[in-house]
């Protein structure tokens, strides 16, 4: 079965950084090269990536940005072996050789020859989309297209950074700061699905309790709250483990909350990545303090398998369609391409 494309498509095109720039044009569709899928793009998601690539350029231009989609396969190339026609997939978004060090022990997102699509090509906000077959992922049949399409950059992202990185185990204490983020908040499920106890940090405390207890948070407050309730829970140890996707401005508060002995971990600086860091603070309390970027394609596997089942949520704000885009930049809604 092959389906009928159209040879003109709709885009989110910018052809000089700002998000003033951005415009939803026909353009011609894209057509798969040998290795790769051509897919009909269903739902894409917003996220800050998106934003800073709209902001700051990327290649080519002018460019399609869009790191996080999922969709319907509509033509493969020549070479293509695992997807087919009709199949439903989810972007994996991290480009790689296969070939470097990193690759060769499954940490792709490192590829010394990688980049993200959306950013280094052409992305997802789009009825089409282009990409190498082996980023294409089977979405069960029990997940819908616009939950796979949270995955590839919050979801994926959380998921690597609390088991690869920081390792959290049962019992921890976790703290979250940026509790209502896409990152944040799948943060919070996969702490609390390692058995930790989770304090989620929010400035709109009040407003979000119920959300983000729904989600496996245990405490939900501000960040002037957040010493009291460490120290009380830790006997004054403080935690075991700290999540900080938020940058220079919780930095301060996020580092000196770590216990003796535990871990600190980031994804992302959304407000600087510029801090003072005292190394005295650093050793005397053997603190590990880790930096994060993306997941693997096994790690996105598996959160398709999780989905499935049911033992995490999928996280959506809200549904537009393409043409909405420019009047909306927030972070973590997802476009039905219509």
């Amino acid at each position: 079965m092959k389906l009928i494309r159209r040879a003109l498509m709709r885009a989110v095109v910018f052809d000089k950084p700002g998000m003033e720039n951005i415009r939803v044009i026909e353009i011609e569709a894209p057509k798969p090269g040998p290795n790769e899928v051509l897919v009909r793009v269903k739902f894409a998601g917003v996220n800050p990536v998106d934003y800073f690539t709209i902001n700051r350029g990327g290649k080519p231009m002018p460019h399609i940005p869009g790191a996080e989609f999922a969709g319907v396969i509509e033509e493969v190339g020549s070479n293509v072996k695992g997807v087919t026609v009709g199949d439903e997939v989810v972007i994996y978004n991290r480009l790689f050789d296969g070939t470097c060090r990193y690759c060769l022990i499954g940490h792709e997102e490192l590829c010394v020859n990688g980049g993200l699509i959306g950013v280094v090509t052409n992305g997802g906000f789009a009825e089409y989309a282009v990409v190498p077959a082996t980023n294409a992922i089977r979405v069960p049949k029990s997940v819908s297209l616009d939950e796979a399409a949270t995955l590839p950059v919050g979801a994926l992202t959380a998921w690597h950074m609390v088991f690869d990185r920081a390792g959290v185990k049962p019992g921890e204490l976790v703290v979250v700061f940026g509790a209502t983020g896409n990152v944040g908040s799948y943060a919070i499920q996969f702490a609390k699905l390692a058995g930790a106890t989770v304090i989620a940090v929010s400035r709109k405390a009040s407003k979000v309790r119920d959300a983000l207890m729904g989600l496996g948070a245990d405490y939900v407050v501000t960040p002037e709250e957040t010493q009291a309730l460490v120290n009380e829970l830790s006997n004054g140890l403080g935690a075991d483990l700290v999540v900080d996707a938020v940058g220079q401005a919780t930095w301060n508060l996020s580092f000196q909350l770590v216990a003796r002995y535990g871990r600190w971990v980031t994804v992302g600086a959304l407000t600087g990545g510029d801090v003072m860091l005292n190394l005295p603070s650093l050793y005397s309390r053997e603190v590990a303090v880790i930096g994060s970027t993306g997941g693997t394609r096994v790690e996105l596997i598996k959160l398709l398998d999780l989905l499935s089942k049911r033992r995490i949520k999928a996280l959506i704000y809200s549904r537009m369609s393409l043409t909405r885009l420019r009047r909306h930049s927030t972070p973590c809604l997802r476009l039905r391409i219509e």
